[in-house]
């Protein structure tokens, strides 16, 4: 798969990935864009269904009109332990200026935010939380297997001796030092290994995570737990419309993606994922008193293209016909049909090389394999 690297943070030497997917020598110049984060350890092609979604979007394709891109941060692979989502939201927002000002040379340009994992909580924070300065407005956000940290690592905690004997030494360091000395202080690698895996993690990004206090007073990244109050949850994703944002092509609202794993391996087998979602939308949709003046407010909604992807595991890896249905024909098609809704410019001929037929000729792939194999999608 071809793809250009962008500078778009020379100070920080950060860069973007942008898929050229093509044929032949002819290549459009898309001018809608589709911006990739990633979760913990991940970096460019990680997790590898980003090849999956570029694949939809052929260069040589006539009426091409979106170009997929993926960002590297400085919180990128194993880095996320030294960085905040602040931070994070930061370069997102110097890369956004900077393809609009050096790629598509359009301060119009569309662009719709998609995070996996870790990656959820950036794209929420961007759209949601109070900034130090103003960010670039864009079209969408997409949420794929949101999860909560606190949760995935406490549910090990409980079950697992040696895990609980690292949180209990990471708890004693913690306690022992100075809260002003928490950013610079690195947890012992043999400490945060068996709780976050093996990365450095500085203290403040640690409580971050884990969020202990959680949930009566939820750290920065606990955004995704199944005990966070109503209120916190109105206090976040209630915030989508009214912090201005988002403004997609269709002006009257600003729809939000969520699309969580069926099977996904970090979510404890006892939370009720439908009900989760069901709160996430009540929340979107019951606007927030705490509003940004600077920007006009529209009305958010989940998207009703959201939906649990039946059979996906955290990462929708897999070769079985199961996992393959679930990442090249559930996700992408909730994906297609969300970025019709918000801005448009999406081929919808099943026939040639625009998105739908990629992903026509992908089902019907998978639907010969299952009938060869004899198994019922």
């Amino acid at each position: 798969m071809d793809t250009i690297i962008h500078v778009y943070h020379p100070k920080r030497r950060l860069l973007l990935l942008e898929y050229t997917t093509h044929s032949s020598q002819t290549q459009s110049q898309p001018p809608n864009v589709l911006l990739f984060i990633g979760g913990l350890y991940d970096n460019f092609r990680s997790p590898r269904y980003i090849d999956d979604l570029a694949a939809l979007f052929p260069r040589d394709g006539p009426a091409q009109k979106w170009r997929v891109m993926h960002v590297q941060m400085s919180s990128a692979g194993k880095q996320f332990g030294l960085c905040d989502l602040d931070r994070d939201v930061e370069e997102i927002s110097a890369a956004i200026t900077y393809i609009r000002e050096h790629v598509t040379c359009s301060p119009a340009t569309p662009v719709v935010l998609m995070g996996h994992s870790t990656g959820c909580q950036d794209v929420l924070h961007y759209l949601c939380s109070h900034p130090p300065a103003p960010r670039p407005i864009i079209a969408g956000g997409i949420l794929q297997a949101p999860v909560s940290d606190r949760e995935a690592i406490i549910h090990d905690v409980n079950r697992n001796p040696s895990t609980q004997s690292a949180w209990k030494s990471a708890m004693s360091i913690i306690s022992s030092t100075p809260k002003d000395k928490y950013a610079t202080t690195i947890l012992p690698l043999h400490v945060s290994t068996p709780l976050v895996g093996p990365a450095p993690v500085n203290i403040t990004r640690f409580l971050s995570l884990t969020s202990p206090d959680s949930p009566e007073n939820p750290a920065m990244d606990d955004y995704f737990s199944s005990d966070l109050t109503d209120a916190r949850l109105v206090d976040t994703f209630g915030r989508i419309g009214s912090a201005g944002r988002v403004q997609p092509s269709n002006p009257s609202k600003a729809a939000v993606l969520i699309i969580p794993s069926g099977s996904d391996e970090h979510v404890a087998q006892s939370i009720d994922k439908a009900h989760l979602l069901a709160r996430w939308k009540e929340a979107i949709e019951t606007p927030s008193s705490s509003s940004s003046g600077s920007h006009p407010q529209v009305q958010a909604y989940l998207s009703p293209h959201s939906q649990i992807i039946r059979n996906a595991l955290h990462d929708i890896s897999g070769a079985s016909i199961s996992a393959c249905t679930a990442r090249l024909i559930d996700m992408r098609a909730a994906v297609l049909r969300y970025l019709g809704d918000v801005v448009g410019d999406i081929d919808e001929s099943r026939t040639g090389q625009g998105p739908w037929a990629v992903w026509e000729r992908d089902r019907k792939a998978i639907e010969t394999e299952a009938g060869v194999a004899g198994i019922k999608l």
